[in-house]
């Protein structure tokens, strides 16, 4: 087992050395100790296979994780956290929900996040390769942040069995044992997930594949002039109104993304020489547009220039910038 402690360290030697314990255990992010001077925490750590097992115990602060250090990261990692003294606010993926004691909650070090004590808490945290737990789950992403009430029957089960595991002497565990419990505390939280979630995480998995079959199919007929939302519907054998519900909760309709992805494609071309004996005409007319008129506008309001502005500001001298060569 591992023991960090800041109880050696003062000022701000003390914030810097549980930045870092943090780091090494869990994932990089800033935390703000709400009084450095009282501030003390604690973690205790244990190898149980292919996951750890861990255990925290903080004053007051704020733990957050921006999206910046998420995409910088190598290593993806699920976090299975019961909260066992005081509560937490957890915020991630648009979701803010409390833990309380005898709660738990699900987060991704590979998304921002943040954790708020707004006293000394402890929780106990099961650390969970991510594509370990993608194998067992379809579409974990739907449970982030959200609170699982520690009263429901499995999260009773799956709570007691970390808090057993935890109180268990390992040091004299053989490895093949520990490793056996890593896997059931897995199964556990699985199971646990989907008694709560399943039928709104399995909807949430066919969406979400059907969503990804829709944009392939997008990529693969951008150039067809007759691509749009009732082609892809008929093409899909669904109506109309179910394509727009599958994309309800993305950012741009089916018919901005498809306008966007023509836009970024003619754009790549516009700024690279090896295009420059093509008209503009030609390659708006190649990627689905049939008014020139219209896609001249789309283009300048979406890159703050005219098509003709664009292709002389990036080709004028032979060459194109790197990043908008195709």
């Amino acid at each position: 087992m591992k023991h960090y402690s800041t109880e050696e360290f003062v000022g701000a030697r003390k914030s810097e050395h549980w930045n870092s314990v943090i780091r090494e255990v869990f994932a990089t992010v800033n935390v703000k100790p709400r009084d450095l001077q009282a501030f003390q925490g604690r973690i205790d750590q244990v190898p149980l296979g292919t996951v750890n097992l861990a255990q925290i115990v903080t004053e007051a602060s704020q733990i957050v994780r921006s999206s910046e250090q998420a995409s910088w990261s190598r290593e993806r990692r699920y976090f299975l956290h019961l909260q066992t003294q005081g509560e937490m606010t957890i915020t991630q993926d648009g979701r803010e929900s409390v833990i309380r004691a005898g709660d738990l909650t699900l987060y991704d070090s590979g998304m921002a996040y943040s954790l708020e004590y707004k006293e000394q808490a402890s929780a106990i945290i099961l650390i969970i390769d991510h594509n370990q737990l993608k194998r067992r789950i379809p579409a974990p992403e739907f449970i982030l942040g959200r609170r699982i009430d520690g009263n429901s029957a499995m999260a009773t089960v799956l709570s007691r069995s970390l808090q057993n595991i935890w109180e268990l002497p390992k040091d004299n565990l053989a490895e093949d044992i520990t490793g056996r419990i890593g896997e059931n505390l897995c199964d556990l939280c699985v199971i646990t997930c989907m008694s709560l979630f399943g039928e709104e995480i399995l909807a949430s998995a066919t969406g979400s594949a059907r969503r990804s079959h829709i944009r392939c199919h997008i990529e693969a007929n951008l150039q067809e002039p007759d691509l749009s939302v009732s082609s892809i519907a008929k093409s899909f054998q669904i109506s109309p109104r179910y394509l727009h519900m599958l994309f309800s909760e993305d950012t741009e309709t089916v018919s901005e993304l498809i306008r966007r992805r023509r836009l970024e494609e003619i754009k790549k071309r516009l700024g690279n020489p090896n295009w420059k004996n093509r008209t503009i005409t030609q390659l708006a007319f190649e990627w689905g547009f049939n008014n020139t008129t219209h896609f001249a506008r789309v283009f300048r309001e979406r890159f703050g220039m005219s098509p003709r502005e664009y292709r002389n500001a990036h080709v004028h001298d032979g060459h194109a910038n790197r990043e908008e060569a195709a």
